[in-house]
């Protein structure tokens, strides 16, 4: 999952674990409070370092919020995917690159254009705020 010379640190860890336990997006100032109140040790420096780590492994995900903040999330889903993001609730949901991959088909038709890498989140409210 990281990349070659990367390890999962003790730092990646507590930051993964906040993600996870959080299950929704969360902003880096939110993931910097959760992990000082879980391990005063790890400084705010450490926590960005060990959050651009678990981006690059494609453990987290980095994700736009409301406001254009960014939000991180701890991706469940296998290979690369999309998400849908209630913006009332925060709540995530992994949108499979299968779904995603015939619109990107008839963009590249359309335009002319070829696609080597997409990012496509989809915000609304999800079944339970509606």
């Amino acid at each position: 999952m990281l990349a070659a010379g990367q390890r999962i640190t003790r730092q990646r860890d507590v930051v993964a674990d906040v993600l996870e336990r959080a299950r929704r997006p969360l902003g880096a100032r939110e993931i910097c409070d959760a992990v000082a109140a879980s391990d005063p040790d790890v400084g705010r420096a450490t926590v960005f370092r060990a959050l651009h780590a678990l981006v690059a492994a494609d453990i987290v995900q980095r994700i736009t919020l409301a406001g254009g903040q960014s939000g991180y999330l701890l991706c469940e889903a296998d290979g690369h995917h999309h998400h849908l993001v209630c913006t009332s609730c925060g709540r995530t949901t992994d949108l499979p690159e299968a779904v995603v991959a015939p619109f990107l088909s008839r963009v590249e038709e359309a335009h002319g254009f070829t696609v080597d890498h997409s990012s496509f989140d989809v915000y609304g409210r999800c079944a339970r705020c509606t």
